[in-house]
């Protein structure tokens, strides 16, 4: 009985939903539209020639290249008080696996990767670019 109950329950649903959804009665303002995209950014789209440089390498012009600045500051204090749960690594923008390695050891092998990921984060302080995006589960290793 309850099988029979939940079907035609289901059911009127489902034609409450498709009577109610029409197209006819969506109405579309023209002038709201054409004021959405008057005031939109444009993006930068790159063209082909634009990525082959003059000796015909494939290069991305300069203006398009971006450094990923992190705070150095912000992933000590990360490290510092959530550093077990790899936290500070998040933040540096490695993938999730080493966060995960970080957990299953017991936070990065009893506290002591976080430890030294610290005092390479304080020694370091003034460029920790190439810890950025460092996919080493080790992130001070060559």
């Amino acid at each position: 009985m309850k099988k029979l109950l939940f079907i035609f329950m289901f059911l009127g649903i489902g034609v409450f939903a498709f009577n109610s959804a029409n197209a006819a009665s969506y109405k579309l303002d023209n002038a709201k539209v054409d004021k959405l995209f008057d005031s939109a950014e444009e993006s930068g789209i790159i063209s082909f020639a634009e990525v082959i440089n003059v000796e015909g390498k494939m290069a991305l012009p300069s203006s398009v290249i971006s450094v990923k600045e992190k705070d150095p500051v912000a992933a000590i204090l990360l490290d510092f008080f959530l550093g077990g749960l790899g936290i500070h690594r998040f933040y540096l923008g490695t993938k999730t696996m080493t966060g995960v390695g970080y957990i299953l050891t017991c936070g990065g092998i009893f506290g002591l990767v976080p430890f030294v990921d610290l005092i390479v984060l304080i020694v370091n302080m003034d460029d920790i670019s190439r810890f950025v995006d460092n996919p080493k589960f080790f992130m001070w290793s060559e």
